[in-house]
């Protein structure tokens, strides 16, 4: 099993979100973050003066799984969530050893479905 985390532009996550549920993704951990990176800042204007924020707010998502799904979520997401701007995002990919449904006790990917 794999567990994707991926942080992407919060205007851009329900097309994301949309396209991973029409795969049958069965579930899915939505947090709102906000952090920077090589951008470092954002330069707005408000009331006609120039304001920078170092802390720039995106959408964090969690979804886990079957080895078998990896590379068609990964493409789903770079397709919906890529504007081709600085910002768009990264997405994580780790391995997981188990999982275990606390109401039917079922483990590995037969917990995830």
């Amino acid at each position: 099993m794999k567990k994707v985390e991926a942080i992407v532009r919060a205007e851009r996550l329900p097309l994301v979100k949309e396209h991973l549920r029409e795969m049958g993704i069965g579930g899915m951990t939505i947090t709102n973050v906000s952090g920077w990176s090589k951008q470092r800042e954002l330069h707005l204007q408000w009331r006609g003066l120039p304001v920078s924020y170092d802390l720039i707010p995106r959408s964090k998502f969690e979804v886990v799984i079957p080895d078998d799904q990896l590379e068609l979520v990964l493409k789903t997401i770079t397709d919906n969530a890529r504007t081709g701007e600085h910002g768009d995002g990264v997405i994580f990919v780790s391995n997981l050893d188990d999982a275990i449904n606390i109401a039917t006790l079922d483990r590995g990917e037969k917990a995830i479905k």
